[in-house]
């Protein structure tokens, strides 16, 4: 086979003309013309059209890692609540799949997350829970925010979502769901906390939302699952096309029913694929560090890693 050599240009070092810097160029470049380093040399203005979002190139780079860190940083209605993530999270997401003036729709809104980021944001934000209290709380708090009166939050089951939002109105759908019998399980001192390598503060579990029987997180996994599956249908009807749904959820273990692991992203993944939605991302979501080690199953047979990540599960509709 012939090779062929590719000739490379020569690297001129030189003194920028501007601020004297030492700095190289290669051979026959409009910047080693005009003597300039890198960073005086003038960018071209980008003016492809943003079509998704408001990111730069870099930012857009940034917010592609497959794995994420928050700060777990929670005001007091999040520690209320016990199980909503940071809004760092709500943030970054929102951030990445709208642009200013898009509208955001949550359908297990709690006490208001995802708005609090759409006001901070300039979004347009829905959200519906069936927990007066979490309600209350959230519309109280966005009355003290920038951009709060743009965000709606409306007391309603999730699964008549579209009785409120118009089909093919929504941008972007960014929730977490309630975990069906994971709350209802957990002790509110679960396991041993091993303390021996880790200075983490032991953290008590978060207890059940409600005792409404609407309440998904009062259901069997089966149960939970199939009303996952009507709620994810109402999303896909009132977004947009090509529109990005993100779902933050958690796997878990169902120990008393000998079950080791329950593969619950996987799950909603198979219950949103089978309503429309095709599955087009998925990014962990790194919480080992704020998670204080449970020493599982010793010193028995059985070792269990601890789950200190979830997951984003990202959706977009055909």
């Amino acid at each position: 086979m012939e090779k062929r050599l590719v000739e490379r240009s020569k690297v001129i070092a030189y003194e920028c003309a501007v601020c004297a810097r030492a700095t190289d160029a290669p051979e026959g470049t409009v910047r080693l013309e005009r003597r300039l380093c890198r960073e005086c040399f003038p960018k071209r203005e980008d003016r492809r059209p943003k079509d998704l979002n408001d990111l730069t190139g870099k930012e857009w780079a940034q917010a592609s890692k497959s794995v994420e860190q928050y700060p777990d940083t929670r005001s007091p209605k999040q520690k209320h609540h016990g199980a909503c993530f940071p809004e760092a999270l709500a943030l970054h997401q929102i951030g990445i799949y709208t642009k200013t003036g898009g509208r955001v729709l949550d359908p297990f809104v709690g006490i208001g997350t995802t708005l609090d980021a759409c006001a901070a944001l300039g979004r347009l934000g829905v959200g519906l829970d069936i927990n007066p209290d979490f309600i209350t709380a959230a519309k109280n708090d966005l009355s003290n925010r920038n951009g709060g009166d743009k965000q709606s939050v409306i007391e309603a089951d999730a699964r008549n979502l579209l009785t409120y939002v118009e089909p093919d109105t929504i941008d972007f759908v960014l929730t977490s769901p309630p975990y069906g019998p994971l709350l209802q399980q957990s002790k509110q001192a679960f396991a041993y906390k091993w303390r021996e390598h880790s200075r983490i503060k032991e953290m008590p579990n978060p207890l059940p939302y409600s005792n409404d029987d609407r309440d998904l997180g009062n259901l069997d996994y089966e149960d939970f699952l199939g009303a996952l599956e009507e709620v994810l249908a109402g999303t896909l009807g009132a977004l947009k096309s090509r529109g990005y749904a993100a779902w933050v959820v958690k796997d878990f273990r169902a120990l008393k029913r000998g079950v080791p692991y329950v593969n619950f992203h996987g799950d909603l993944i198979e219950r949103a694929q089978r309503v429309g939605f095709d599955l087009w991302d998925l990014r962990i979501y790194d919480q080992t560090k704020f998670r204080p080690l449970v020493c599982m199953g010793y010193p028995s047979s059985n070792f269990y890693l601890n789950i200190g990540h979830s997951y984003i599960v990202v959706l977009r509709k055909p």
